[in-house]
């Protein structure tokens, strides 16, 4: 993921540049999109609820892994109209699999 940073930092970082109303509709918006091709559930609500940037990090990891946790990810913060931030996590984690 260039410059020894993994994909989960990257995650972390985007996250972590939401302010507290924007990462609350992140995760209010992360329960409606559509899931991902392979998945059949979202993250429960309860566990997103109280969740940090931290530990909604390891909650996008785990129920989806890495590539499609970044995706979804991505998704969220378009939906969100939060371009920059999506354009931002692409290009970092694109030039990480190179």
């Amino acid at each position: 993921m260039g410059r020894g940073k993994t994909m989960r930092d990257h995650l972390l970082d985007t996250l972590k540049n939401l302010l507290e109303a924007e990462l609350k509709e992140f995760k209010s918006k992360l329960t409606d999109i559509k899931l991902v091709k392979g998945y059949h559930s979202h993250i429960p609500r309860g566990d997103l609820e109280k969740a940090e940037p931290v530990e909604l990090t390891e909650l996008l990891i785990s129920h989806y892994g890495g590539h499609n946790a970044v995706r979804v990810t991505t998704m969220v913060l378009e939906a969100i109209n939060q371009r920059d931030l999506t354009e931002r996590l692409r290009r970092a984690t694109v030039a990480g699999q190179e």
